[in-house]
């Protein structure tokens, strides 16, 4: 009877139920933000740029004029997949790394990186191994 009453007087009050969770903004450390530029030691035609907002991991090659995209992760763009943002950035086991990478994918372009003095200049360097073992590092320098 009661409800009959509340429909008749314009309706029953219910509550929202469209909230959605907040979602999980992820920012880059301080002293990664800024233009980073690696020019390849072999062919210095191929250049490739690395981008670090607040927010933003943009990660882009230039071989000969054609231009790419390799990585963009961004802080604040809701993952398809989790209720966190696409970016990931945690702290690394040693000292001054950190992992940057697509939020819980097991990515291809998945980086740890350091901030370190390269030739007497600040450089971002990306620690990383080839498929037998062997390190490579790839040094970018504050544009």
């Amino acid at each position: 009877m009661a409800v009959a009453a509340g429909l008749a007087l314009g309706g029953v009050a219910t509550p929202n139920t469209t909230a959605e969770a907040k979602i999980h903004y992820t920012t880059m450390p301080k002293s990664f933000r800024g233009t980073w530029v690696c020019v390849d030691d072999e062919d210095s035609a191929n250049i490739h740029t690395l981008k670090i907002s607040k927010y933003v991991y943009d990660y882009k090659s230039n071989y000969h004029g054609k231009k790419e995209t390799l990585a963009k992760w961004s802080g604040k763009k809701k993952s398809h997949y989790y209720n966190h943002s696409d970016l990931s950035v945690k702290k690394g086991k040693h000292a001054g790394t950190w992992r940057i990478s697509w939020y819980r994918m097991n990515s291809l372009f998945a980086e740890t990186i350091k901030k370190v003095n390269h030739k007497g200049k600040t450089a971002l360097v990306f620690l990383d191994r080839f498929g037998d073992g062997t390190p490579e590092r790839t040094y970018f320098y504050k544009k």
